[in-house]
C-alpha cells in the first residue's frame, strides 16, 4: 500500500499521530509532534494514547487528544473507530505500527510494516518512522506537546513553593513500573539526606509510589517533601523544570524529564540502554548490570538483581558529576 509523502509545501488541514500508551513512550513520541506542529502551523493535530497519559496534554491548544481504551467493550472501541474515520485526516502518522492507515486511507501516511525495526534509541526510532511520509531535516526548536499552564505556576507558588524554604530543589523519583528496575528505599534515604545538606528534596510519582517514598521518608533523618499521587503529569513537568536536576530510575519521569532537557541522575536496571537512555544534554548513569546474572546470562532463571548491586557512593559520585 503506498502514500504520497508529505512536504514543506503540502498543506494538510488535519493529522492524525498515533502515539502510545505507557507515559514513558508517550514522550518519547513528543518530539514527532513537535515537528509536524512547528513545520505545519495550520493543520489541526490529534494525537491517539492510552488513558495514563491523558494529563499530560490537558488544556494544549496545540491539538486534540483521542483516548484509545484497550479495556473498553467491543462496541467502545468501535464508535471510537468510527469516530476516526469521519474525521477525514489527511495524514496519518502510526508510531504504533498498526493497519489504522490501511483504514483510514488518508493522502499521506507512514506506511503499513508487518515487521518493525528495533535498532536505535526510541525516541530516534519515531523520528525515522515520520521520515518515512516526511522528509524534514531539522529538530523542532519548540516543545509544543506539552504545555504547562498559568494555573501549574500558580499551584506550584502557593502550594509546593512554600515548603522549599528559599532552597534549590531536586527531584527524586523512586518509583518504577517494575520492581527489577527499582533501587532499594535505604539508599534513596541516605543520599537523599547527603543532598539535604545543600537542597531540598522534593520526592514524586503517582499513588502506587507514596508507601515506598514514605519508608524512605521514615529512614530520612532531614526532612522532604512529597508530592506523590498529589500532582498530575503536567504539573509533574512544571515541577521538573524548575528544579535544579532529577534522580530517577528508567521510568516516564525520566523521558518527561529528558523532554525538558532537565539535567539526570539515572540508577539503570535490566532495560536495554541502546533504546531507552535519557535523551537530555547532560546526564549520569549509574549501573552495575555485568553483577547481574540475568543481564550476563540471559538464559538463568533467577530474578534480575541489577539494582542490588549499586551502592550509595555509586550514586554519591555520580551527583558530584551532575551538579
Amino acid at each position: 500500500m503506498m502514500f504520497s509523502k508529505l512536504s514543506e509545501k503540502s498543506d494538510p488541514k488535519r493529522i492524525l499521530v498515533v502515539s502510545m500508551t505507557n507515559i514513558g513512550d508517550v514522550v518519547l513520541s513528543c518530539p514527532v509532534i513537535d515537528i509536524l506542529r512547528e513545520d505545519f502551523p495550520r493543520a489541526k493535530i490529534d494525537v491517539v494514547i492510552g488513558p495514563k497519559a491523558v494529563s499530560l496534554f490537558a488544556d494544549n491548544p496545540n491539538l486534540s487528544i483521542k483516548v484509545f481504551n484497550k479495556q473498553g467493550s467491543l462496541s467502545q472501541k468501535f464508535a471510537w473507530f468510527s469516530g476516526l474515520t469521519q474525521a477525514y485526516y489527511d495524514c496519518v502518522v502510526d508510531l504504533r505500527h498498526t493497519m489504522l492507515p490501511f483504514f483510514l486511507w488518508p493522502r499521506y501516511a507512514t506506511p503499513v510494516l508487518f515487521r518493525k525495526s528495533s535498532i536505535g534509541h526510541k525516541k530516534e526510532a519515531h523520528l525515522n518512522r515520520l521520515r518515512q511520509v516526511y522528509d524534514f531535516d531539522h529538530p523542532s526548536q519548540k516543545q509544543c506537546a506539552i504545555l504547562t499552564t498559568k494555573e501549574d505556576e500558580q499551584l506550584f507558588k502557593e502550594a509546593i513553593e512554600p515548603e522549599l524554604m528559599g532552597k534549590d530543589f531536586v527531584v527524586i523519583a523512586p518509583g518504577a513500573a517494575s520492581s527489577d528496575k527499582r533501587w532499594h528505599t535505604k539508599g534513596f534515604a541516605a543520599v537523599a539526606d547527603y543532598l539535604s545538606a545543600t537542597k531540598r528534596i522534593v520526592f514524586v510519582g503517582d499513588a502506587k509510589d507514596v508507601g515506598i517514598i514514605k519508608e524512605i521518608q521514615d529512614f530520612m533523618k532531614a526532612s522532604s517533601v512529597n508530592l506523590a499521587g498529589k500532582i498530575n503529569l503536567r504539573q509533574l513537568a512544571f515541577v521538573l523544570k524548575k528544579s535544579s536536576w532529577a534522580m530517577t530510575h528508567d521510568s516516564g519521569v525520566m523521558h518527561l524529564a529528558s523532554y525538558f532537557n532537565v539535567p539526570l541522575v539515572v540508577l539503570w536496571g535490566p532495560t536495554d540502554i541502546n533504546k531507552y537512555a535519557p535523551w537530555c544534554k547532560k546526564s549520569v548513569i549509574v549501573r552495575r548490570n555485568e553483577e547481574c546474572r540475568r543481564c550476563f546470562d540471559p538464559k538463568a532463571k533467577a530474578a534480575h538483581n541489577c539494582m542490588s548491586f549499586i551502592q550509595v557512593e555509586d550514586v554519591i559520585g555520580a551527583v558530584g558529576k551532575i551538579q
